[in-house]
């Protein structure tokens, strides 16, 4: 059955690892700085029995909600599919969301930079 993020809540996951891979303004692709930073986060997968990887996208503050919505599931997307080609995460224990605008102020160009991500989290089961 699949995972539900409640059954991380109620303590049946814990979170041992997150990161956050930054995109270029109106930006899909990964950047080989995030490519590495990826390897970087597979490879501490590797040993790994049970986990569930949470892939959640984000975009600055500037232009409207639908098409940021939209760009925040393609950066999502990208991880996604950056996990499962290139390092073999099954698709099973990957879950993607696109949350649109990060949260924050975003009132300088280096804050809405930190904005334009994607965020990485590695959940194990508690035993």
């Amino acid at each position: 059955h699949p995972r539900r993020r409640d059954d991380v809540r109620a303590g049946k996951f814990k979170m041992t690892k997150s990161d956050a891979v930054l995109f270029g303004l109106n930006a899909r692709a990964l950047s080989d700085e995030a490519k590495a930073q990826l390897d970087t986060f597979a490879n501490s997968l590797s040993g790994l029995n049970r986990y569930v990887v949470e892939v959640q996208g984000f975009t600055d503050k500037t232009g409207p909600a639908v098409y940021n919505d939209a760009l925040s599931q393609e950066r999502a997307e990208a991880v996604a599919r950056y996990l499962a080609n290139r390092h073999k995460v099954p698709l099973r224990s990957i879950n993607m969301l696109g949350s649109g605008v990060a949260e924050g102020e975003q009132k300088t160009r280096e804050e809405r930079a930190q904005g334009r991500k994607v965020e990485v989290r590695v959940y194990v089961p508690e035993i």
